[in-house]
């Protein structure tokens, strides 16, 4: 899940747990076609459930999200994370080529409804996944993800600086052969006034 200043943020995916699948020897992580994914936008402060609103993000599974705010001015709440396709591919034996795509969902708290666009253009994407963005910014709008690059999937090649708004990407290839696990960034200081001031 994640979370904004106001809010905290449920998906609710295609990719279900039946404990049913793995008695019989099978993965208890199981792709649902009959499902529509959606995400619910909760009240921080909530004492329970009920007023939870649910927005529907047709075909989507993001198995990691990077972080979340809210743009009161459109009345959107809008997610950054990683929507694989095929849903279940880590889970379950697949030939499909498995797809990660840094996506940026807006979830419209007015009429229901909600949009999705991949951040890097289809010619310069790469699976990006396991990685943050500044800490200090979580719940409040960021400009940077630092992803790591999964390719060959699984193995991580490297790690990318990505612009979230604009899908720039700035990438560090760890060499031939040479693989490592994903980027942690550490703000210089907290108080600083520039987001991708840090370590990497």
């Amino acid at each position: 899940f994640c979370y904004t200043e106001n809010f905290v943020v449920v998906p609710d995916h295609q990719v279900v747990f039946k404990m049913s699948e793995m008695i019989t020897g099978g993965s208890p992580v199981v792709y649902d076609k009959e499902k529509v994914s959606r995400f619910g936008v909760l009240d921080k402060y909530a004492d329970d459930g009920s007023s939870i609103k649910w927005v529907e993000v047709p075909d989507c599974f993001c198995f990691h999200l990077w972080n979340a705010w809210e743009e009161p001015e459109t009345d959107e709440v809008v997610v950054i994370g990683s929507c694989m396709t095929p849903a279940d591919s880590i889970f379950n034996e697949n030939n499909e080529e498995l797809k990660s795509v840094l996506s940026e969902i807006r979830l419209n708290l007015k009429t229901g409804k909600s949009t999705r666009r991949a951040i890097i253009s289809p010619e310069n994407d790469v699976n990006l996944e396991a990685g943050m963005v500044n800490k200090n910014l979580l719940g409040r709008k960021s400009k940077y993800a630092y992803l790591a690059i999964a390719e060959p999937w699984p193995k991580v090649s490297g790690f990318a600086k990505v612009d979230l708004s604009t899908g720039e990407t700035k990438k560090f290839i760890y060499g031939n052969q040479k693989y490592g696990g994903e980027p942690l960034f550490l703000p210089r200081d907290p108080n600083s006034e520039t987001e991708d001031d840090g370590y990497l």
